[in-house]
């Protein structure tokens, strides 16, 4: 493999690994709940099940995120623990996976795995020596650990080509091939007593391994010690040669460089009169230009200062004149101002006292028609009132008795009704819990189409998760029982329209498990069945 590629997938044989032991994963489930004496419920096993599905798919963000969930629930799951430290090298997130590897170690130190996908993930990023003691530490817990001790060989092999390359002054970014370290999939711990099939002696294996590395590293320091007594040797002749050469040179140069050194001084001397002489015209023609430079700027700074004094006299002369004309102006506008608003003032008034006049004349006018109106109207009121009382002691007679009358026949529809409306309502009640026994009786009898026939079309699924999904995940769940019973005792059914919410006591007992809970059903009733809309736990 070439460098680059190893530089961008340094983990060995990884995705190969995920599709070979994807079904191992709840033999793995079994044997971490048996390590550390924490059993994982039937739900959980689903939920690992879920995880290794996403990641067979390489769907590694959907994995985190659902492996995120269950932890919240399961914070000490070893095995959930370590599939999160699996995504994370996944998703090339070396940092974090390093961290949930570590902490494994500290909090289950017996495991080798940790150990050893430390190791893995240290060899990607160079540091060889951390990898050497992560394996060291794996060996502790499981002398007879294959995987690991192949891992520690190609360290060991790695740690002597590094010495090799010191020896050589190799540059470290040259075509040196990188280990190929195996990163464990499964949380097996160790549980097989430790032994390996596949190895006759793990513990000879591992001391050959170390034998066979620290050979190759001997080898190659004899090697690096030649090269470099070969490579002293040719740079001692070099300079050797250089020596001679540069001693000629200088032989043959030193007669030549006294008559190139007499040469330049005499020039340097006549050099150095004909600047001297340069210097000092050119000093005296500055300073008389100078003189004159100061002459012209007084006479220019005096030209300067009086037209700036004279300006200023005839700009203060202007302001003051505009200031007196402004003035006249202002005084002028406010006298037609006044006298403007005077007129008008008198106007207005005289305006006002015109519509006060028309207003009182008007007022009169309307008190007079007003009393007129009101006596008018007191007169028919009086006549009117007189009129409705007799009307009112007549049809007040004539209500009464109609309304008893309605009475009595409102009470015998009423009776009517509620009878009929209790008969229903038993009805229903009956048909409701003869679909609640149905749906437990096919669960017991692991009828899954019979148990699923009991949820209405539209059935709220748990967690956002399709119909069909959420079936499936019911089918898988109930055909792996190897017996089931479901009871239900204490059922209470309150009836509003075509919802029944049922509320009851489930005693769940299975080959595996056996729960004893309050739960809900919310009924809907669809055509002449009464079908699962909901169901939750609790009362």
């Amino acid at each position: 493999m070439a460098p680059e590629s190893q530089e961008q997938t340094p983990i060995h044989g990884l995705r190969d690994l995920i599709s070979k032991t994807a079904h191992k994963t709840a033999v793995m489930s079994s044997l971490v709940a048996a390590l550390f004496a924490a059993p994982a419920s039937l739900a959980h096993a689903s939920e690992m099940s879920d995880i290794n599905k996403l990641m067979r798919a390489g769907q590694y963000a959907e994995a985190l995120t659902k492996t995120d969930a269950v932890l919240a629930k399961h914070p000490r799951d070893a095995q959930l623990r370590f599939t999160k430290g699996l995504i994370l090298a996944e998703q090339n997130r070396s940092a974090e996976a390093i961290a949930v590897f570590t902490k494994l170690t500290e909090d289950f130190p017996d495991l080798p795995e940790p150990y050893n996908n430390l190791a893995v993930l240290y060899a990607a990023d160079g540091q060889y020596d951390k990898a050497r003691a992560a394996l060291d530490m794996a060996m502790r817990t499981n002398p007879t650990y294959a995987t690991a001790l192949e891992n520690l060989g190609d360290v060991y092999a790695k740690l002597a080509s590094q010495a090799y390359d010191k020896a050589l002054q190799i540059d470290p970014g040259a075509n040196v091939p990188q280990p190929k370290l195996t990163l464990l999939r499964s949380l097996n711990g160790n549980t097989t007593g430790g032994t390996v099939p596949r190895l006759a002696s793990a513990a000879a294996a591992q001391r050959e391994a170390k034998a066979k590395a620290e050979a190759s590293a001997a080898e190659q320091q004899q090697r690096a010690k030649a090269l470099a007594a070969e490579k002293l040797a040719q740079q001692a002749a070099a300079d050797k040669a250089e020596a001679e050469k540069n001693a000629i040179s200088k032989a043959t140069s030193e007669k030549e460089k006294a008559a190139a050194d007499k040469a330049a001084a005499e020039k340097a001397a006549a050099d150095k009169a004909a600047a001297d002489k340069a210097a000092a015209d050119k000093a005296a023609a500055e300073k008389a230009a100078a003189d004159k430079a100061a002459a012209d700027k007084a006479a220019a700074d005096k030209a300067a200062a009086e037209k700036a004094a004279a300006d200023k006299a005839a700009a203060e002369k202007a302001r003051a004149e505009k200031a007196r004309a402004e003035q006249l102006a202002a005084e002028q506008a406010r006298a037609q101002k006044a006298a403007a608003e005077k007129a008008a003032a008198e106007q207005k008034q005289k305006e006002l006292l015109a519509q006060k006049d028309k207003e009182q004349a008007e007022k009169l006018a309307r008190e007079q028609a007003a009393r007129a109106e009101k006596e008018k109207a007191a007169q028919a009121a009086a006549d009117k009132a007189k009129a409705d009382k007799l009307a009112a002691a007549e049809k007040a007679k004539a209500d009464k008795l109609a309304a008893a009358e309605k009475a009595k026949a409102d009470k015998a529809r009423a009776d009517k009704e509620k009878a009929k409306e209790q008969a229903s309502a038993e009805q229903d009640k009956t048909a409701v819990l003869a679909a609640l026994n149905g749906w437990a009786k096919a669960w017991s009898d692991k009828d899954v189409r019979g148990y699923l026939g009991h949820y209405a079309s539209d059935f709220d699924t748990p967690k956002g998760a399709s119909r069909k999904e959420w079936a499936e995940e019911r089918r898988a769940r109930i055909e792996d029982k190897g017996r089931i019973s479901v009871k239900v005792s204490n059922a209470t059914v309150s009836i509003n329209g075509n919802t029944a919410t049922v509320r009851y006591r489930q005693i769940y007992n299975s080959d595996r498990l056996t729960v004893d809970s309050r739960k809900t059903l919310i009924f809907v009733k669809q055509g002449n069945r009464w079908l699962i809309k909901q169901e939750r736990s609790g009362g």
